[in-house]
């Protein structure tokens, strides 16, 4: 069960299945953007500054999450479950790592990023104290309809 999966930092030997993850729990996105989310040299940047969490279960990476700490906050984003796993409450715990990784390294705010066209998430934030604050361009992948990006913060 999900409580009983730690949560570790993610090793460069984790990125081929860290890339195929964060792809496969991505292609919701499909409607709005083309290409991959990720390719492997941008994980193996983030494995090697340690800014990836990783869920393993049977030996297999089942879910991840980006985590910062960026100025006077902290960030987190490119949160994925693998599909067979969703609904066990890995995302929440891997968003609760987050925030107490950020905690502890002395900030008190969390900034995240939300597609303004997923908003199956903007609840799911909301229930989380996430508050939007703002909005941002959208430029991480080619757009085939019009988006951007909903900033939301939470006070730690």
């Amino acid at each position: 069960m999900a409580e009983e999966t730690p949560i570790r930092v993610a090793r460069p030997g984790d990125t081929a299945a860290i890339v195929a993850l964060v792809n496969e729990a991505y292609l919701v996105e499909a409607f709005f953007v083309g290409g991959n989310r990720v390719e492997a040299p941008e994980i193996r940047e983030l494995t090697t500054a340690g800014e990836l969490l990783v869920v393993e279960q049977d030996d297999q990476v089942v879910a991840c999450v980006h985590v910062s700490v960026r100025g006077e906050g902290g960030y987190f984003g490119m949160l994925a479950v693998h599909p067979r796993v969703q609904g066990q409450g890995i995302g929440h715990r891997l968003v609760a790592a987050a925030e107490t990784r950020v905690r502890e390294a002395g900030r008190r705010r969390m900034d995240i990023k939300v597609v303004n066209l997923r908003t199956d998430l903007l609840p799911l934030y909301d229930r989380l104290g996430y508050v939007a604050t703002g909005t941002e361009p959208y430029t991480h992948r080619s757009v085939l309809q019009p988006c951007h990006f909903i900033l939301m913060t939470k006070r730690l």
